[in-house]
């Protein structure tokens, strides 16, 4: 995994784009200036620095010669932008820079810093080449996925085996369980681990734009469509494509998927040529894909293309001590973001963790923690921060349809309506006709999911 370096004030241009590089599979921190980042990190442990010249303006602090870096300028200039050039800089850009170029020269900066072969040169499952060590260790913090209990060491087991081959993967798993992780952990381990890995959330991505994000479009495909576009497909050649909540493409965007898949090639919106594409594709959903292709909502000849290798992740409530292996790491990895000191674990912190059903899985436990952080005094962290009460008294395990459909409305709030509705309906309406009925977008759906731990309909 790629790691990259923000250092920009917080009213920064360039302060959006740590979401959407964490999103293509980037490991990105962010410091506001470049004296907090050379106090808090070994910046040439980072493989890439993205830097808002406003942040090391009048500084007097010596840049680092190593790791390659992008500066991006709020006022460019001529003068800046060769100064810039001059002192080591790969790329200089004005802010603010539409996503597609930003990403563009990042993965340019990693290529030439990587010396990445070329597209002939990119090893497959067929090489001839010694098999693939394991740099990672799974489970551990390094890997970026934690767990030690027998489920997870199952799914180690089987992920080191399938690591280093490029078949198809499907990842299944409760909303939180961590099967980004999971794909990102693959990719680090297989043999295209030094090019990118491109994270795509189908259900974050509105449906009359999914195709042109995905596929690429020409100049005039549609209206708004004032230049020529990729795609993430297009980006993710040469690496892997993970697609999370593949239960949400559209019917259109699958039969486009399909192609690539048997003919290893896209098309843009509105082109009628196709480009050659090579990559490894990563798939999860929380959904039962074959009920869909019974009901018309998944493509059969797709489900069999992606049901080559299924790996299943444990929800977080079957994971016994992991809860608090993962919470301890959680808490030391917040108490850095946020520059605290670390706080103890405590038996009584603990205690409130493992007494929580956790519906929300991993990603609750997160935010929990996080509120903790934030709330706590100074010293001592405070297990009632945690805020766990509404949650448990209001939310259904995950597991129980019942519940699901026979949730009673107890509140007056929107909030209070919208989880009524999405528990009541979602054992029978798609993400989609979900979204259609409250009126609202598929990503305002997910993102509403997000923030009032509404879990998805788990089907085994």
């Amino acid at each position: 995994m790629h790691s990259i370096m923000i250092i920009c004030p917080d009213n920064s241009p360039l302060k959006e784009s740590e979401k959407w590089l964490s999103r293509y599979g980037f490991q990105v921190n962010t410091s506001s200036t470049l004296e907090q980042a050379t106090r808090y990190y070994e910046l040439a442990e980072f493989h890439l620095l993205l830097i808002d010249q406003e942040s090391i303006d009048n500084t007097g602090i010596a840049m680092p010669e190593t790791p390659p870096r992008i500066v991006l300028d709020t006022k460019p200039s001529l003068s800046t932008g060769v100064s810039s050039m001059s002192k080591g800089a790969l790329y200089y850009l004005p802010l603010p820079t539409d996503s597609e170029t930003l990403l563009n020269n990042v993965v340019n900066a990693l290529e030439q810093h990587n010396h990445t072969p070329s597209h002939e040169e990119v090893p497959t499952s067929n090489s001839t080449d010694s098999p693939i060590e394991e740099t990672l260790t799974l489970g551990t913090a390094g890997s970026g996925i934690i767990g030690q209990c027998q489920p997870m060491q199952d799914l180690f087991s089987d992920m080191r085996k399938i690591a280093g081959t490029d078949v198809t993967v499907l990842i299944r798993g409760e909303s939180g369980t961590g099967k980004e992780l999971v794909a990102k952990a693959l990719h680090n381990l297989s043999l295209r681990s030094k090019n990118p890995i491109i994270s795509v959330n189908c259900a974050a991505i509105p449906e009359n734009l999914i195709e042109s994000e995905l596929f690429g479009h020409e100049k005039g495909a549609f209206t708004g469509a004032s230049a020529a576009h990729d795609g993430l497909i297009f980006a993710a050649d040469k690496g892997t494509l993970f697609l999370d909540e593949i239960g949400e493409l559209p019917l259109e965007a699958q039969a486009r998927l399909l192609r690539v898949l048997q003919e290893g090639e896209i098309r843009r919106v509105g082109a009628t040529q196709s480009t050659k594409v090579n990559i490894r594709l990563i798939t999860a959903t929380h959904r039962d894909l074959m009920a869909m292709v019974k009901q018309g909502q998944f493509r059969e000849d797709l489900y069999y293309r992606l049901y080559v290798m299924e790996l299943l992740l444990p929800p977080l409530r079957e994971r016994g001590e992991d809860i608090s292996i993962l919470a301890k790491s959680l808490l030391e990895k917040i108490c850095q973001k946020h520059n605290k000191p670390v706080y103890s674990y405590s038996r009584t912190f603990d205690k409130a963790i493992r007494a929580h059903n956790w519906p929300g899985n991993v990603r609750e436990l997160e935010n929990a923690i996080e509120r903790a952080v934030i709330l706590s005094p100074k010293g001592k962290i405070d297990a009632s921060n945690l805020k766990l009460a509404t949650q448990q008294n209001s939310t259904s395990t995950t597991n129980s349809d019942a519940a699901s459909s026979t949730e009673t409305l107890t509140g007056t709030t929107l909030d209070d309506y919208f989880k009524h509705f999405v528990l009541t309906h979602q054992h029978k309406m798609t993400e989609t006709q979900l979204a259609h009925s409250l009126g609202i977008s598929r990503k305002s759906l997910w993102e509403r999911r997000q923030k009032l731990f509404i879990p998805k309909k788990v089907t085994n």
